[in-house]
């Protein structure tokens, strides 16, 4: 990571410094997906300026393919929108636990908004793991920078793919889009600190398999939901079991006596 060594750096050295974080295995990761994209937008007969627009102002993955791919059945504008808020929903925890290490009292709402707009996994993943270092006063411009960095890569993406894509056959354009969620996952996994996040990693993956042969549609929300709700709960009662060990032993008495 780079840092900004000092403690009074301008402000537009720290927004610098956030955008040249983005020249990482992140950046590169999100332009070849968002190549795809670009392919894929190419492919629907759909216009290069809608597939950057939605790159620009939808900036998530999940719900830009869902939109272009509405947008190409000729659904209406209410199916499409409303499909693209539900794929976008799992994004609000995201935000809801970055902004605060972002915010300080003199953060302006503008600059909160800004970044809040393009909070997704990858932003989220290396936000919590590059801006705890930082000053707080440096972390929402260094972030910022981060994300328009970001946007850059996948703007040039977008764009390079539609017109690559008269060029290329489909397979390989659509398994580059496969490369994020490989990138999230392990990206997840290193940064998986804490108890509950490796208890429910282990649960996911291991309920993942089961679920996806009896019910395929649900396997992902289905082992995610009941392998993060069982690890939770687990963590949670050994945490109150280590900070009260004489009321366990005095419930194991009980039951010994019964």
């Amino acid at each position: 990571m780079i840092k900004v060594r000092n403690m009074k750096a301008p402000k537009v050295q720290i927004f610098l410094v956030g955008a040249k974080t983005s020249l990482s295995p992140a950046g590169m990761v999100l332009f070849l997906t968002f190549f795809a994209y670009g392919a894929l937008v190419a492919s629907s007969n759909l216009p290069i300026e809608l597939g950057l627009g939605l790159t620009i102002f939808v900036f998530a993955i999940p719900g830009q393919v869902v939109l272009v791919d509405e947008i190409a059945r000729g659904s209406s504008l209410i199916t499409a929108g409303l499909l693209t808020t539900f794929t976008s929903i799992r994004l609000l925890p995201l935000t809801v636990s970055l902004l605060p290490v972002i915010r300080e009292e003199n953060t302006p709402k503008w600059l909160e908004i800004s970044i809040a707009h393009f909070i997704a996994v990858t932003v989220w993943v290396q936000s919590m793991v590059n801006l705890p270092p930082l000053p707080k006063d440096q972390r929402a411009l260094h972030c910022l920078g981060f994300c328009i960095g970001l946007l850059l890569f996948t703007s040039c993406g977008t764009i390079i793919g539609f017109y690559a894509a008269h060029f290329l056959p489909s397979n390989i354009a659509a398994a580059t889009l496969m490369i994020t969620p490989i990138y999230f996952f392990l990206s997840l996994i290193e940064t998986a600190k804490r108890e509950t996040e490796r208890l429910a990693f282990l649960l996911g993956i291991t309920l993942a398999i089961p679920l996806t042969i009896w019910s395929p549609n649900w396997a992902l929300i289905g082992s995610g939901l009941i392998g993060g709700s069982v690890a939770y709960f687990c963590v949670k009662r050994s945490q109150r079991d280590q900070r009260d060990p004489k009321g366990q032993k005095d419930r194991k008495g009980k039951l010994n006596d019964k």
